[in-house]
């Protein structure tokens, strides 16, 4: 798929991985609408790249996705890229008895039934571009849970199939759909978890290769090895990813 002369939303695109997506895209010649619920970071986006549209926004809030949504089909109903990367991973354990109630609906809710969501919101704008894409990024822990995010890790398992099985549905329309498979980032949600991550900008490089490759299953960074290893020595990789 080529990569140039789209107009591109970007779900979390005001830091982070979203942010270097943004980055690079628009060194490509893309039109860039981000969307995001800090909205200093998003001003100071648009501050550092004036190219770009944004909206403030808490996607899993229906009422604020719903005029998100409104938003792109009023002022940018040319949209044919959505890169669903907005995400947050909460580390806790449920053997501490008290209720997680909340935590547990927060992240299923940003990490998947959202972007489920707004994916069906706007399919119906996408389905209009003469070449479309989705670009869900997921994670290495969809396939191989870490002991500290058990609800993290359900959500990204969960996108995972979901992204698949639309992969299927889509297969005869004018809408590709890709999934971004990261190992470990070196991203805020990251600090102080972790050795040897991988950098925003080598995971987005990889990304758009892909993507423009028409790879529709992207194993970014030391993922292809876990994900390949994992075949061989399925209880060797499981111990090692169990403690993060």
């Amino acid at each position: 798929m080529d990569l140039t002369g789209k107009k591109i939303l970007i779900t979390g695109g005001s830091s982070g991985i979203g942010l270097e997506f943004t980055r690079q895209l628009i060194k490509r010649s893309n039109k860039i609408v981000i969307c995001g619920r800090d909205l200093d970071k998003l001003k100071k986006a648009q501050k550092d790249l004036p190219s770009i549209d944004y909206f403030q926004c808490d996607i899993a809030d229906d009422e604020q996705q719903q005029k998100l949504v409104e938003f792109v089909q009023t002022h940018h109903s040319d949209l044919n890229v959505l890169i669903n990367n907005a995400g947050i991973q909460k580390n806790y354990s449920f053997t501490q008895l008290e209720s997680h109630i909340d935590l547990i609906d927060e992240e299923m809710n940003i990490n998947a039934t959202s972007q489920m969501k707004l994916i069906d919101r706007l399919l119906p704008l996408l389905l209009q571009q003469h070449e479309a894409a989705i670009v869900n990024v997921t994670s290495l822990l969809a396939a191989v849970p870490k002991q500290s995010a058990p609800v993290y890790c359900a959500s990204k398992a969960a996108f995972r199939m979901f992204t698949q099985a639309l992969r299927y549905q889509l297969e005869s329309t004018p809408v590709k759909v890709f999934e971004v498979v990261p190992p470990l980032v070196d991203t805020e949600m990251t600090k102080g978890r972790g050795k040897n991550k991988m950098s925003v900008n080598e995971l987005v490089k990889e990304a758009l290769q892909g993507i423009e490759m028409d790879n529709s299953d992207i194993l970014a960074g030391k993922s292809k090895n876990v994900f390949f290893l994992k075949r061989l020595f399925p209880k060797r990789i499981y111990a090692m990813i169990r403690n993060g």
